[in-house]
């Protein structure tokens, strides 16, 4: 649990500050930097296999 806040934390710091770098817009990189940690935890569960999909069957 402790991981997963500091890679949150580490995220969201990252996101926010190059996101405020570039727009200087306090409340759009508060949102980039929420959105970001978000994107990247279900970005991991997908690479990781953590979905089914859908079945593929071998083409003819």
């Amino acid at each position: 649990m402790a991981r997963q806040i500091k890679f949150a934390a580490t995220h969201f710091s990252i996101a926010f500050s190059m996101s405020y770098a570039v727009n200087q817009n306090v409340a759009l990189s508060a949102f980039f930097g929420i959105a970001e940690p978000i994107a990247f935890a279900f970005g991991r569960d997908l690479a990781r296999g953590g979905h089914r999909g859908l079945p593929l069957t071998p083409a003819a």
